[in-house]
C-alpha cells in the first residue's frame, strides 16, 4: 500500500470530514476523482492512453475513478494510484480545483507527487502510458485533462518546474565546496 501524505490542509480533512463523503444516490454517484502523478526527480507527469467510454478514438488523460458512496474523493484518488496504477511507494497529495463537466458531473482533482518515475500497470481500457513534460503532452488530450490543465495548468507547471529545478540542483551541488 502506498504511504500517503497530504500537502493540503483542505485535502487532509477530506478523509475525516463527513461533509466530503459522497452520499448514496444510486449506482453512479456523479462524482469522480483523479490525480495527476508528478515525478519529483524529473518534474514530468504520467499520462495514460485510454479509450473513452463512448468508444471514440484513444485519448491521453489521467487515471480517474468513480467516488463510491461512503468514500471521499481523496480516498478514491489514493485508491486509483495504489490499485489501478499498482504504485506502492511514497506519495504526497495536493488538492487542485474541482470542476463540473457534462461527462463527469463533478471531478475532484489532485497532484500526487512521487519520488521518481515508475512503471504503472496498464489495464482497464488503457493502451499505454508516457512520462511527459507538461508542455509536451501527447495529443489528443481527454476533455477532463484539457479542462484541468486550462484551470490549474499554471499551478502544475510551477510544481513541475520546482521539482525539476530541485533535482537539477542535487545533480550539480557539491557540499564540500563550502568546507574549509
Amino acid at each position: 500500500m502506498a504511504n500517503i501524505h497530504s500537502t493540503s490542509a483542505v485535502g487532509s480533512d477530506l478523509v475525516r470530514r463527513p461533509s466530503w463523503v459522497v452520499p448514496a444516490r444510486g449506482s453512479w454517484q456523479g462524482v469522480t476523482a483523479c490525480a495527476i502523478v508528478l515525478a519529483e526527480d524529473t518534474g514530468r507527469v504520467l499520462v495514460a492512453q485510454c479509450v473513452p467510454a463512448d468508444g471514440a478514438s484513444p485519448e491521453w488523460g489521467t487515471w480517474t475513478a468513480d467516488v463510491v458512496a461512503g468514500q471521499s474523493p481523496l480516498q478514491a484518488a489514493i485508491n486509483t494510484i495504489a490499485e489501478r496504477c499498482a504504485y506502492e511507494g511514497d506519495l504526497a497529495l495536493s488538492r487542485l480545483t474541482p470542476f463540473s463537466d457534462a461527462r463527469f458531473f463533478v471531478q475532484h482533482n489532485y497532484v500526487a507527487v512521487v519520488p521518481q518515475e515508475f512503471v504503472p500497470r496498464i489495464g482497464d481500457g488503457c493502451a499505454g502510458y508516457q512520462w511527459c513534460e507538461l508542455d509536451r503532452l501527447p495529443q489528443p488530450l481527454s476533455p477532463a485533462l484539457a479542462h484541468l490543465l486550462d484551470r490549474a495548468g499554471s499551478d502544475l507547471h510551477a510544481m513541475a518546474g520546482l521539482y525539476k529545478d530541485i533535482h537539477g540542483l542535487f545533480d550539480t551541488f557539491d557540499p564540500l565546496r563550502f568546507e574549509d
